[in-house]
This record gives structure tokens, sequence and C-alpha cells, in this order.
């Protein structure tokens, strides 16, 4: 069997995701996505990768990895390496269907449910590619999904709503509108009290019964961060997440104080040296990779065996696009140390289902995959036709 077609798909309603079709002679064909400057990451595929893979046998797929780690922008999280992490989900896409076994399946595993947990953001959440709450999307109506509106405003009333449909765990970020006054270089006392209040308002509403992420976007500065961590020690939070940049590695140590909350790490992380260093140093304590940003689960699979070699746990990432969530489910289904699964209502419920044919069954609070072979989805006609992209 030989790759025949590579084409590449980014909709104008959803300029930052890509979706890569990756054909053969023999009719089997495969998807994967990546999320962050689609129309950028489409023109690399177009250029780059395609030609590249036409003829190759898609069934090698750690040979096809090697040949697309390039010489620059390959071990980050760049261009490059969303191309190839989207490459990696479709072939992967691609042998699940040959041998009639979904990817979990492929990976060792059998069928089971994951817990799930709520980002609290709404269905336009992160359409624009900047960085900072201009790109938050919030909805102008009465929009029942707006949960980053909902969070800023009444975080008891919505973590109420969420227990009520059965999920135990939410993550908000109160603390990312102050981060922009400047640049995150520190934090005044009265922004600390201002970004405690909706996770206060949570434990007021539903006390300990609700899982509580901070999701701190690495945006402080290792001193700012540590206040925040500091100030949020007696909340019993689940984790906080990206609390600084990763590449301040060592800077990570000063966040490891008694009390502090655990630390969740890793969606923008691509290189096995840096998860080593993460995990070997105890500087996170749960692993937040990104199949669409690591490598795809070539790359992902080694990132789990690393945490099971220091015993820590994964919870791979979401909030990007629908490939990426039953991706991340599938490697989580197939691994014994998944704490739980990242999910957005809003996106689940509104635009997801206009991208691809089939979604992950959640109920009770938890996420189950379905027996079909590899991801077990497809794109739908009408978003692929109007998504071709064209350089």
């Amino acid at each position: 069997m030989k790759i025949t077609t590579v084409e590449s798909f980014v909709h104008a309603d959803f300029p930052n995701i890509i979706y890569v079709k990756i054909g053969t002679d023999a009719g089997v064909y495969g998807i994967g996505e990546s999320y962050y400057f689609g129309r950028t990451v489409a023109t690399f595929v177009e250029e780059f990768v395609a030609p590249t893979l036409i003829g190759l046998d898609p069934a090698n797929i750690e040979n096809i990895s090697r040949k697309l780690t390039t010489y620059v922008g390959a071990l980050s999280s760049g261009a490059e390496m969303r191309a190839k992490s989207a490459v990696d989900i479709a072939l992967w896409d691609i042998k699940g269907k040959v041998e009639g076994k979904p990817i979990y399946q492929l990976l060792g595993g059998s069928s089971k449910a994951l817990p799930i947990y709520n980002t609290c953001a709404g269905r336009g959440y992160m359409r624009k590619s900047d960085q900072d709450s201009s790109a938050w999307g919030i909805s102008a109506d009465n929009d029942k999904y707006e949960d980053l509106q909902a969070f800023l405003t009444d975080a008891g009333a919505l973590a109420k709503t969420l227990q009520a449909e059965g999920i135990g765990g939410m993550k908000i970020w109160p603390f990312d509108i102050y981060a922009e006054k400047n640049n995150g270089a520190d934090i005044s006392d009265e922004d600390l009290k201002k970004g405690l209040i909706p996770l206060q308002k949570v434990r007021d509403a539903v006390g300990e019964k609700m899982q509580l992420m901070l999701e701190l976007h690495a945006l402080w500065s290792p001193v700012a961060a540590k206040k925040i961590f500091e100030a949020t020690k007696d909340l019993n939070l689940t984790w906080i997440e990206d609390p600084i940049y990763a590449d301040l590695l060592d800077d990570y140590a000063i966040l490891r104080g008694k009390g502090y909350a655990p630390i969740a790490h890793g969606e923008t992380v691509s290189s096995m040296t840096r998860v080593n260093a993460l995990l070997k140093n105890d500087y996170i304590d749960v692993l937040t990779l990104d199949l669409g940003w690591c490598g795809g689960f070539t790359q992902g699979i080694k990132f789990t065996q690393a945490t099971k070699k220091y015993g820590k746990t994964i919870a791979p990432h979401d909030c990007s696009g629908p490939i990426g969530l039953i991706a991340g489910a599938q490697l989580s289904t197939a691994s014994d140390n998944a704490l739980v699964q990242e999910t957005s209502r809003a996106s689940l419920r509104t635009w997801y289902p206009m991208i691809v044919s089939a979604l992950p069954t959640i109920a009770d609070g938890k996420l189950s995959l379905g027996s079909e072979p590899g991801l077990g989805t497809d794109l739908t006609a009408t978003f692929t036709s109007a998504a071709k992209f064209a350089n």
C-alpha cells in the first residue's frame, strides 16, 4: 500500500484548526488534526509534507515520523511539528482501519469509561490567534453553553449546573485578565483577591464535591505564579495548569512549596528531553500532552511510557478540535495511568458535530469510545467542501 494523496482543510469559521487527509492506493484514508495558525501549517503541508509522503508505505509510521523531523523547527510545537502531528494521527487512523481495530486496541487497551472535566470556555473561544482576552469570543446572546462568561460572573451557579449533568470537574482561568496589565511580571494584592473570587464561589456552592482546576496559560513570571500558588493553598485545587513558560524549567522548583497545588503541564511540549526533565525532577504531577502538538501517537506513546516510569499521570489536552479530543481519548483508553480527559461542553454540543461524523459518548461525567476502527470518525462532507485548502 502506498500514499497517493495528501489534502489539507482549513475552514474560514475555524481558522486555527488544520485537518490533514491522507489517501492510499488501497482506497483507505486517514484524517489528522492540529491547532493554531491553520493556514500556516497547511502551507507547510502542501509545500513539504505532501511531496515527501507521496509513494511511501503508510504502515511505516516511525520512519515517516523521522522523515518529517526537519532540521529547523521540529523540536518545538511550531508549524513543522504541528504538521507532523496531524500526519501521524492520520497514519494511525489508516493503521486502525487496515487492521479493523480502534487505535486504543492497537495500543493494547480495551474499552473503558474515562472521567471527564469541563474546560469552561464558550463556543467562540480561541477562534482568533491572539493570546489574550480578545480571543475569548464570549457570546453576546444568552448562550447556555457560554461557560467562560458564566465562571466570570457566577462560578458557583455554573458549578451546580455542571454537577447536575454528572460532570465532576471544571477548569477556569480567572487570573488571566490581570496578567495583561504588565505581561504577567507581577500581580497586585487587589488583583489576587479578585482572581480568587470565582474559585471561592465554586467551593461555597458545591464544596469539594467538584474537582477544581486553575489554568494560568503560562502568562506569569515565576514570582507572580508563586503568589498565586500561595493564595490558593486552602482551596484544595486538583491542579494548577501551565503556571509559567515551559522554557523556565528550573523555575518550576519554586512552585513546589508545602501545601501548594499539584502542577499540570505539557500540552505545548514536544521534546522527549523536556518531558524527561519535567518528570525526573518532579516538577509536574500531571502531563497534559496534546497529540496534535507533540508529534501524534508515535511521540505521545513515548511520553506516556515516561510518565509511568516516574509515577506520574496523563490528562490529554482538548479545547482545540474534535479529532484532538478523540485522539487523546484513544491514548487514555489504552493507558492505565490516565487521570482524566479534558472536554469542553460548549464545543462538543455546538461546533464539533459540524466537523466530524461521530463523537465519543459522554454520560454521567464519563467518556467512552466505540469499537469502530481507527479514530472511529470522519470529516463531514459539508465541512470538507467548504474547507479545502488551496495555497
